[in-house]
């Protein structure tokens, strides 16, 4: 049986605005996406820490080598508000990314142009007083390795969270598919403040999970023509 990719979501910190000093680059970098010319007042720069390597508070992780997959990914997808995808159009633009060290910890830092519109100027003013610190990263992939057995989470019998002997089971996100966007939340799964289904209904690590096991477990029904199928 093939098992669906995860479509997922990750959060991240808000660092701060772009400073001032190299805004040459910065004006070539987001031109490359607009249909004109951009003068730099029209538009806000901010900076931000997408996802880490290190394990949330989800039980899940990032190897290195996804993280490098995700920042090169990221540059030309939109930063959108709650995940909806549905409702709302996006409300800015990243245009570029690098990988940040820092100790331990590897992230993907991205920066993000939002247009100073009417329409954005509350945006852009909560996000510059502190008020929207959360992003959450939405992205697919494909295998959600078990830290303890490291087969696929969604046939073996650990649990994340769960203590074995002295490890605590998280699971490893692998084979980064695509990044979907990333969007303003009230609380990032990582929880470490903003930085900024359909695939606009993504689900936290414990739902999709549950979902995926019971999928994978659910019997197999034979059909009249001598094949067989799932339900």
């Amino acid at each position: 049986m093939e098992l669906e990719p995860f479509v997922f979501e990750h959060g991240g910190r808000l660092l701060g605005a772009r400073a001032a000093g190299d805004e040459g680059d910065t004006s070539a970098a987001v031109n490359r996406y607009a249909l004109r010319a951009l003068e730099r007042e029209e538009y806000a720069v901010f900076t931000l820490d997408l996802c880490h390597n290190q394990v949330d508070r989800h039980f899940s992780r990032f190897p290195e080598e996804e993280l490098a997959r995700i920042d090169a990914m990221t540059p030309g997808r939109p930063l959108m508000e709650r995940h909806d995808l549905r409702g709302t159009l996006p409300r800015g633009m990243f245009f570029r990314s690098r990988l940040h060290r820092e100790g331990e910890m590897v992230s993907v830092r991205p920066e993000v142009y939002v247009m100073r519109t009417v329409e954005n100027g509350d945006f852009i003013t909560n996000i510059e007083g502190g008020v929207y610190r959360e992003t959450s990263i939405g992205f697919s992939f494909r295998l959600p390795e078990c830290s303890i057995c490291g087969k696929d989470l969604r046939t073996c019998e650990h649990i994340p969270g769960h203590t074995y002997g002295e490890a605590t089971c998280h699971f490893i996100m692998r084979d980064v598919m695509e990044v979907i966007e990333g969007s303003v939340v009230s609380s990032g799964s990582q929880g470490t403040g903003f930085v900024a289904g359909a695939r606009s209904l993504a689900r936290g690590a414990t739902e999709a999970l549950v979902a995926a096991r019971e999928d994978y477990h659910e019997p197999i029904e034979l059909v009249s023509s001598g094949l067989w199928a799932e339900e």
